[in-house]
């Protein structure tokens, strides 16, 4: 039988139903309810509701469109809810299908619609651009402000790990520099130069309110993954003064770049940490020739590696966590993250960065709540 020879049997069934007269019924002494002899009366069904109409247009003590209970079905109690209100059966056939047991299909019920937070207005701003025209080229101090990125990380007040501002909201920088702090302790100084010369700029400072240090980091027993974001409490407005550094484009390796690592670190093995941000220049390896050093197996594809074979120049101390640039057409990429290595500036050993290009979309999906250039 196809579903067209059902629907009419179904709609035969209600017109029968619907011609059934009831019984008379004595008046109860509560008015609300109160029984009729309906028998000239037929009956119209809305979803739950049963709705009496005077055929007759005789005078009745109700009137066509009252609800009525009816008494001669053994069934339950109607519900004589409103059926417009959280029902999906609004005519006589649904409501009918469902009570004989045949549930009709369901449309799909509409997805509540959820507000969405408005969209965050970003200013238009440059990333990447330092300070001045002309590089000093070698380890030597950098010029007042050159590098608008460039932040001091504080832990009770004293400095010990560098950072890059890569947002108005997000600080990058080494997993290890953050690995068991406590951010109620940590802060970030941005605009110092000279950190034993208070009056030289004018510095600022917030606190961290989230550190997001990558889930993987230290498993290995090692520095592979030394990476993390900070999340300052409050927005760093973006300006020519204050500026981000760029992301780097993803895919490349960036050998045979010179790359530009900043920060206060040690000018010596086991010497004292610099007050002034110092910059020195260190050509990028191959992993294949990092491998080939006296690290041998121990660089992941995760680390880049940068120094001359013979040392001379180098990370040190105090600069974990700060960045190592590429520069293209004036525009500064961190393309690493100073994060380990044996001694500083040893034959045979190169610096040991975070390749940040593997961790883009990790970066990205973190930071959405931010404002990029």
């Amino acid at each position: 039988m196809d579903m067209m020879q059902r629907l009419s049997e179904i709609v035969l069934v209600v017109m029968c139903l619907m011609m059934v007269t009831c019984v008379e019924h004595q008046t109860d002494q509560d008015s609300s309810t109160v029984k009729y002899n309906t028998r000239n009366n037929l009956y119209r069904t809305y979803g739950n509701l049963i709705i009496a109409n005077d055929i007759n247009n005789q005078t009745k003590s109700f009137k066509a469109g009252d609800v009525v209970m009816e008494t001669q079905v053994m069934s339950q109690i109607l519900n004589m809810s409103d059926p417009t209100v959280n029902s999906s059966h609004k005519n006589i056939i649904d409501w009918f299908l469902g009570v004989v047991g045949f549930k009709p299909i369901d449309k799909e019920p509409e997805k509540p619609t959820t507000q969405r937070p408005p969209v965050k207005k970003c200013m238009k701003c440059t990333c990447g651009l330092a300070l001045k025209h002309k590089r000093i080229v070698g380890g030597v101090e950098t010029l007042v402000n050159e590098y608008p990125w460039m932040v001091a990380l504080h832990y009770n007040n004293r400095f010990y790990c560098g950072a890059s501002l890569i947002n108005n909201k997000y600080l990058l920088t080494a997993a290890h520099c953050v690995n068991g702090f406590s951010k109620e302790r940590l802060s970030a100084v941005f605009l110092d130069h000279d950190r034993d010369n208070s009056y030289e700029t004018t510095t600022f400072s917030r606190r961290i309110k989230a550190i997001l240090k990558h889930r993987n980091y230290g498993k290995e027993g090692n520095y592979n993954n030394d990476i993390a974001l900070l999340l300052l409490d409050n927005e760093v407005p973006l300006n020519d003064m204050v500026r981000p550094v760029c992301l780097p484009p993803t895919g490349k390796s960036f050998t045979g770049y010179n790359g530009v690592v900043t920060g206060w670190g040690a000018t010596s093995q086991h010497g004292h940490i610099a007050p002034k941000l110092q910059e020195v220049v260190v050509p990028i390896m191959s992993n294949r020739d990092c491998r080939k050093t006296g690290y041998v197996n121990r660089i992941t594809d995760n680390m880049l590696c940068a120094g001359f074979p013979e040392g001379q120049k180098d990370a040190c101390q105090g600069d974990s966590g700060g960045p190592l640039h590429i520069i293209n057409s004036s525009f500064h990429y961190v393309a690493g993250i100073v994060s380990w290595g044996e001694g500083c500036a040893q034959p045979n050993y190169p610096g040991v960065y975070t390749r940040v290009n593997r961790y883009i979309t990790w970066i990205e999906s973190n930071t959405r709540d931010a404002c990029y250039c």
